[in-house]
C-alpha cells in the first residue's frame, strides 16, 4: 500500500464520492502523497438535440469548481502538503479511467461505489465499473 504516492479521487457530489475523497483523505495523510480531486461535466447529459446557449454547460462547470475546491481546502486544512484540482468535460468514464490520470501521473484512483440512480446506470452505465475495468493505474472503489 506505501507505493501509492499520487492518489486521483473522482468526486461528484454524491455521498459513495463523499467516502472516496474521505478514503483518499486519509492514504494521501497516511503516505504522504500527493492528491487530486477530479470532478467531470459530463457531456452526455446534455442532449445534442436540445439548442441551448452552452450557459447550462458552464452552469454545471462552475458548481463542480465550487466543489472539487471545497475537498481541496478540506484536505489542506487536514494536512496533505500537495493538493491538485481537475474539472473537465467529456465523458467521465473516460476521463477518470485514462485521461486524467495519465496528465496526473496517478498510482491510485478511488471513487464512490456509484453516483447514479438505477435508470442513469441503466442507460449510462456505472462510471465506477467502468474505471475498475479500464484504468491505467489501481483503483480502490468506496463504499
Amino acid at each position: 500500500m506505501d507505493k501509492y504516492h499520487r492518489i486521483l479521487v473522482a468526486v461528484d457530489g454524491s455521498e459513495p464520492a463523499k467516502l472516496a475523497f474521505e478514503k483518499g483523505l486519509e492514504l494521501a495523510l497516511k503516505l504522504d502523497g500527493v492528491l487530486a480531486i477530479a470532478s467531470i461535466v459530463d457531456l452526455r447529459a446534455f442532449s445534442p438535440n436540445v439548442s441551448y446557449d452552452g450557459s447550462l454547460e458552464e452552469k454545471a462547470e462552475l458548481e463542480l469548481k465550487g466543489n472539487v475546491n471545497e475537498y481541496a481546502e478540506k484536505a489542506r486544512a487536514a494536512g496533505v502538503k500537495q493538493v491538485e484540482t481537475f474539472v473537465a468535460k467529456g465523458n467521465p468514464k473516460v476521463l477518470l479511467s485514462t485521461d486524467i490520470p495519465a496528465e496526473f501521473q496517478a498510482d491510485l484512483i478511488i471513487c464512490g461505489a456509484t453516483g447514479m440512480n438505477r435508470v442513469e446506470k441503466l442507460v449510462l452505465g456505472s462510471v465506477s465499473s467502468y474505471i475498475m475495468a479500464h484504468a491505467i493505474c489501481d483503483t480502490l472503489i468506496a463504499r
